[in-house]
């Protein structure tokens, strides 16, 4: 079963807080630093996004 806090122990972070993964961005193009949400499955994306809606009373297109 998909929960919030399963996602946010998977990711290391909590995806919803003002907290939230911050990577160290430099001034030039880096691709060497994986997408934390790279991990997740589908499910687990569908979960987020589903998630921030609710949470922001944001309506899908």
């Amino acid at each position: 079963m998909i929960t919030y806090e399963s996602i946010c122990k998977k990711l290391g972070f909590r995806f919803d807080s003002d907290n939230h993964y911050r990577p160290n961005v430099p001034y030039y193009e880096d691709d060497s630093a994986e997408n934390p949400y790279g991990s997740l499955s589908e499910a687990e994306l569908d979960f987020i996004a589903k998630f921030l809606r609710n949470k922001y009373n944001l309506k899908t297109a």
